[in-house]
């Protein structure tokens, strides 16, 4: 395989410049652009949609995603032999829920991140998987048992989603006996326009569509609790960031019977790296050992 075009490829979807591309690699622009062409003239079709932004084309994310593989068995190959003493890299993909609550504590209480750069991107638990098959992690967290072709799913644990909102709030907006219109009526609060969890919810225990209510909009976790503490609406929250706001009862549970667990999967390349698997399986372990005590 000409794995100097791929590097090629790859190294332009990531910094999103021929320019910056032909500058990392130490070669021209018309090089960089020479070699891509190559790889699409071996393979006879494109592998880059050059327009911005620049994305790969199925075949140039399958080409990505084996030559991430081949990055790592390099890494750990040195690592073994000592040729380099440099540290090695290790990108994820994960919600923010989990980022924000238990996983930060995992970093804290295992060695798993200790001799490596750790890159963690944020995104929907709906869309994690999809930085894993494109290539542009390493390992993700995502809500789908699925092995994607060469990778691995571990089952690590549910995290339950319980519907809370103040007592302020209640008395205001949940006084009547019918859910659905009180649902319907009263404002709630989502994270973006990617999160689609509280419509899932309500679809799921109340056969009602969410897309069109009155959303309250934050992307950040701390304020999403926030502005329910405040009043602003009712949200679908993780049951393990808010227990102390319940045992003071400055949030109550809307449904106390409707408790949604959501099964949560660990992500990965069946690639042969020691240093890889073991930092997999040492996530895999912490996280699933964290998720049961939660």
């Amino acid at each position: 395989m000409d794995y100097r075009g791929i590097e090629a490829l790859y190294t332009v979807l990531e910094l999103q410049s021929f320019e910056a591309a032909a500058k990392k690699l130490y070669i021209t622009q018309s090089a960089i652009s020479q070699r891509i062409k190559g790889v699409e003239t071996h393979y006879g079709q494109p592998v880059l949609i050059r327009t911005l932004p620049y994305r790969p084309t199925k075949l140039g994310k399958q080409l990505i995603g084996h030559f991430k593989q081949i990055c790592l068995l390099e890494e750990d190959l040195e690592k073994q032999i000592k040729r380099v003493t440099s540290t090695l890299s290790i990108s994820i993909a994960l919600n923010r829920d989990s980022l924000e609550t238990w996983f930060l504590d995992l970093i804290e209480e295992t060695k798993a991140f200790g001799d490596i750069y750790l890159e963690v991107i944020a995104d929907d638990q709906e869309l994690t998987l999809d930085y894993l098959k494109n290539g542009l992690v390493s390992a993700c967290l995502s809500t789908s048992e699925k092995e994607i072709l060469g990778g691995r799913a571990h089952f690590l644990g549910n995290m339950e989603y319980v519907l809370v909102a103040s007592p302020s709030f209640i008395k205001r907006f949940f006084s009547k006996e019918n859910s659905k219109e009180c649902l319907r009526n009263a404002p709630a609060i989502k994270f973006d326009q990617n999160d689609k969890l509280h419509e899932r919810y309500l679809e799921k225990f109340f056969n009602l569509d969410g897309r069109d209510l009155n959303y309250q909009i934050i992307p950040s976790v701390a304020g999403f609790k926030k502005l329910a503490l405040l009043g602003y609406g009712y949200a679908l929250i993780p049951k393990i960031d808010i227990i102390n706001e319940l045992n003071k009862g400055q949030l109550l549970l809307l449904y106390s019977d409707k408790t949604w667990k959501i099964p949560l999967y660990w992500h990965y390349w069946a690639v042969e790296s020691t240093f890889y698997q073991k930092f997999n399986q040492d996530v895999i372990q912490h996280a699933t050992k964290k998720l049961k005590i939660h």
